[in-house]
């Protein structure tokens, strides 16, 4: 299936009961409180990152992982580009939370560079990619002239300063991030990255799932890349957010 430009038209996800739920949540865990809380920092930060590398196939263990990035020791016998995702990650999540909240294309390639850091050559290191793609696991077919490249990406830019409500902006930013592959790779980790900084620049809390979610998560987002079918993003997002809900009910 070839790139379908009418995919950034669709700007709507989250019905109202859903989008009821997902401010309950945040007026019982504020994200100013989430911030306060170095606990809660560091351990569902340390989620998010396990998470986001294990939906891309890292090979670390939690145990492993938590050695890396705390000590810097890497797992006996484990690739180098698996240390080197986890590393990028929590990378990019530290620069999330210092961020001034302003998304545009330059910060865009900017995380995209701490992302691919040493898993990418320099030249497509935040950079939009000059040649073809394939997307495993499905049959979507993205777009290979770059200078399209170049404007669907500004049109998309530009469509999501359009959403008013916080979280379907977020998403909108994720999904299309994500389908229009405008890096040679690293577009998921990207778009994963815009989804919670766009949610930190309204003050909402930050989409982190758990390892069960990853399924729901890469079904998903093949949905979305063949035919442009949210309903498995949405309720990742939404498990995501219930999931911290019950972590941290009480305990602020």
């Amino acid at each position: 299936m070839n790139y379908d430009n009418t995919r950034f038209d669709h700007k709507q996800f989250f019905t109202t009961d859903e989008i009821a739920m997902l401010d309950d949540i945040n007026t019982s865990l504020p994200l100013e409180k989430f911030l306060q809380n170095n606990n809660f920092v560091e351990k569902f930060g340390f989620d998010l990152i396990y998470t986001s590398a294990k939906i891309e196939g890292n090979t670390y263990t939690k145990a492993e992982a938590l050695t890396l990035l705390d000590f810097g020791k890497t797992a006996y016998a484990k690739d180098y580009t698996d240390a080197k995702m986890l590393i990028n990650l929590k990378k990019v999540y530290n620069f999330m939370l210092d961020d001034d909240c302003h998304i545009n294309k330059n910060k865009i390639h900017q995380i995209h560079t701490m992302l691919s850091d040493d898993l990418l050559s320099p030249d497509q290191q935040g950079k939009a990619r000059q040649t073809s793609v394939l997307v495993k696991g499905c049959d979507y077919i993205p777009l290979d002239n770059a200078i399209m490249l170049q404007s669907e990406f500004d049109r998309l830019l530009d469509t999501s300063e359009t959403i008013t409500n916080p979280y379907d902006k977020a998403i909108y930013l994720h999904n299309n991030i994500a389908y229009l592959q405008y890096f040679a790779d690293v577009n998921k980790r990207t778009a994963r990255t815009v989804l919670n900084l766009s949610l930190m620049c309204s003050d909402k809390m930050l989409v982190i799932p758990n390892e069960s979610l990853i399924p729901i998560y890469v079904s998903g987002i093949l949905d979305y890349y063949n035919s442009g079918e949210t309903l498995k993003l949405k309720e990742f997002f939404l498990q995501s957010y219930l999931w911290v809900h019950k972590q941290t009910k009480g305990k602020i």
